[in-house]
């Protein structure tokens, strides 16, 4: 799969349903796992803010327990997964009080009134990966989609996932890296055999690479 598509695949399975597999209960393991395996769910991690915090303890997204759900409010911005059509999205929403206040939330968006799609925003590259903003106005989310025994635990789980995250982005990178260089050096080989063939054709720029010559 090129990296676009790829994006999209790795923000789904090897972030958000490792936050679900390794926090959350049987019963939320049971209601979103199998629905995200068969795609009728996909995740997203929304950490971003429109105005960076210099940590995670400084978000200014708000969950507060009013009755008996949570109420959202807030927006983030430049969010993997965030557009339509598909039907749900994982975000996490954080409450206030620095990291002691942040909680990690599931919110299931579908005909959640308090929830809005922005914009698909333009980027240099990664064309086929959606990258979105989302708004949160009284978004509700009820009290049992809370991952972890108790709330404020938000910052720790955050802490001990993002390794296998920042390790999930790296081991893409180097795929396709080896990948381009595969291509290369096919583009470069086949080149050679033509000017073999007729010596007035002439030498392909990327025949220059270093990655494009052939290893011993």
């Amino acid at each position: 799969m090129v990296p676009e598509v790829t994006t999209g695949f790795s923000v789904h399975s090897a972030i958000v349903a490792h936050y679900i597999l390794n926090y959350g209960s049987e019963e939320q393991k049971q209601r979103w796992l199998p629905k995200m395996a068969s795609g009728e769910f996909v995740g997203a991690i929304a950490m971003t803010e429109p105005v960076p915090a210099p940590i995670l303890q400084g978000v200014r997204t708000t969950a507060k327990k009013q009755g008996n759900n949570y109420v959202i409010n807030g927006q983030k911005t430049f969010i993997t997964n965030g557009q339509p059509p598909r039907p749900h999205h994982r975000g996490r929403a954080h409450r206030e009080a620095g990291a002691k206040g942040i909680s990690l939330i599931v919110l299931e968006t579908e005909g959640n009134e308090g929830f809005r799609r922005g914009r698909n925003l333009d980027k240099i590259g990664l064309h086929a990966s959606d990258t979105s903003e989302l708004f949160f106005g009284n978004a509700v989310a009820p009290p049992e989609n809370l991952l972890g025994n108790e709330e404020g635990s938000g910052f720790v789980q955050l802490m001990q996932q993002l390794p296998q995250e920042r390790l999930s982005l790296a081991v893409g990178a180097v795929a396709s890296r080896r990948r381009g260089d595969q291509a290369d050096r096919r583009l470069h080989q086949g080149a050679q055999g033509f000017r073999q063939a007729d010596p007035g054709i002439p030498e392909h720029p990327l025949s220059s690479w270093p990655s494009a010559r052939p290893k011993p």
